[in-house]
């Protein structure tokens, strides 16, 4: 996972706190999806767990996957509603961006749902089937993620605050 600025971040965009903000958000979706993919890891490869404590943990992935799940959900919902529109009206040849962001979006919320399926199997779950779900989310959302900073940031530096007026 990365935290390096999207493709083209000047300065003054980085330093815009509505971008700041933006940014920040999307970085913690990298942490914590980084965080529950080391976690499975450590689950099936590290060091051997007792049944209470491989059971302890599963129900944590559990609980953090389904918010996870739940937010990244009405994070997309957000963008696409509330910020969208209004970049679009700031430029008009983000249009087919938005096009584009709008089907990542539906895209990405099958493969949320697939892992939150996966999850949801306890106390049966697979683990491996719940790693994979979970790659695959993870590299949809990375793509997505250095798009969508990449073009929505420079147009969201022409906003004062989140009216997006």
């Amino acid at each position: 996972m990365t935290d390096q600025p999207y493709v083209g971040a000047t300065r003054e965009q980085l330093e815009h706190p509505l971008v700041a903000h933006f940014l920040e958000v999307h970085g913690m979706f990298r942490s914590e999806l980084s965080k529950m993919l080391r976690f499975i890891n450590d689950v099936t490869n590290g060091q051997p767990l007792t049944e209470q404590d491989k059971k302890a943990r599963i129900y944590a992935l559990i609980r953090t996957g389904t918010q996870y799940s739940t937010m990244l959900h009405h994070h997309h919902h957000g963008e696409s509603a509330m910020l969208f529109p209004p970049l679009v009206r700031e430029d008009p040849n983000f249009a087919p961006i938005k096009t584009r962001l709008e089907a990542e979006h539906n895209e990405i919320a099958v493969l949320i749902d697939k892992f939150s399926d996966a999850i949801r199997a306890a106390p049966a779950i697979d683990l491996d089937a719940v790693d994979d779900d979970l790659r695959r989310l993870a590299d949809a959302l990375q793509a997505h993620l250095a798009y969508e900073e990449e073009h929505v940031c420079p147009l969201l530096a022409h906003f004062s605050d989140w009216s997006m007026r």
